[in-house]
């Protein structure tokens, strides 16, 4: 886990340590992107800022967002809907972050989070996105360097094309229920896949889904990926291999951003990220939803 190198089979991470050796790179910007968590059921989950701790603390040179005050649109049709492109780009230009820059975003223990805030900005044009394997609650146990000082660096223009490919919507996961070639894989819980625990309006899951819960394909202390053999199998037992085409999605859009995050690293190519989840689809009372084993 140590001492991982940025360009290697890591896909999207970088270890603290190699963080830590690149502080005050001027081609690197670091985003803070901690946030809190409080369950509602059987609403949207409360996943609030943690902008107060960023203050008193943060890794040098750290900008914060938040998950759902920065990057979800507050006129979104259902909650945490993805923040349009333009608005992204908006956003990291009045931070003083260009494209060309190499982004490090890292979180607290709420990787899903994370995981989200990575899709949300490679979502919208930003290309080199790379996540700390580690939580900021682990750099600052491990003695690395904090501050409570504020990056100011001027604005400038942030300019990249969106990649619209990996938005799906619910008419065409409606569509995908009666396709063979499309598969929708439902990162919830193993228990919430069955239609048991916590739910969103209704309980179960789109007809037809595979189960990869969002906890199966990282390590839970850190956020990172599973090794990749690892993943390779967790992913093949599940069925993923019997289709063309995947469609990712869970209860908010969050932990389906885990999964998305899974597959992109192991190199499929023909993912896409059901923004409304369950908390769109559940408040159609004509969508069908599956409870029990598969």
């Amino acid at each position: 886990m140590k001492g991982r190198h940025m360009h290697s089979d890591d896909g999207p991470f970088v270890s603290s340590s190699w963080l830590e050796e690149h502080l005050g790179d001027p081609d690197l910007a670091i985003i803070d992107v901690r946030a809190g968590f409080r369950p509602q059921p059987p609403g949207p989950s409360d996943f609030y800022s943690m902008r107060d701790e960023y203050l008193k603390a943060h890794i040098p040179g750290a900008h914060y967002l938040h998950m759902v005050d920065d990057l979800s649109d507050p006129a979104g049709s259902f909650p945490f809907t993805a923040l349009p492109a333009a608005k992204v780009h908006d956003l990291l230009g009045a931070m003083g972050i260009s494209n060309d820059r190499t982004l490090i975003i890292y979180g607290s223990d709420m990787h899903v989070v994370t995981h989200r805030c990575w899709w949300s900005l490679r979502q919208a044009g930003a290309k080199k996105v790379y996540l700390m394997d580690d939580t900021y609650g682990q750099w600052q146990q491990d003695g690395r360097p904090v501050t409570d000082t504020l990056p100011n660096n001027p604005p400038c223009v942030f300019e990249a094309v969106e990649v619209p490919g990996w938005i799906t919507r619910k008419h065409e996961v409606a569509t995908a229920i009666d396709d063979p070639k499309v598969g929708l894989v439902n990162a919830l819980s193993l228990e919430q896949f069955e239609g048991l625990g916590q739910h969103y309006g209704r309980p179960g899951r789109i007809p037809g889904s595979i189960s990869v819960p969002a906890m199966s394909v990282i390590d839970p202390s850190t956020g990172a990926l599973r090794q990749r053999s690892e993943l390779e199998n967790v992913f093949r037992e599940a069925g993923a291999d019997d289709f063309e085409s995947l469609i990712t999605y869970c209860g908010g859009g969050i932990a389906a951003s885990t999964a998305f995050l899974a597959l992109n690293t192991l190199g499929y190519t023909n993912v896409s990220l059901y923004d409304g989840s369950l908390l769109e689809w559940t408040k159609d009372p004509e969508a069908p939803l599956e409870t029990g084993s598969e």
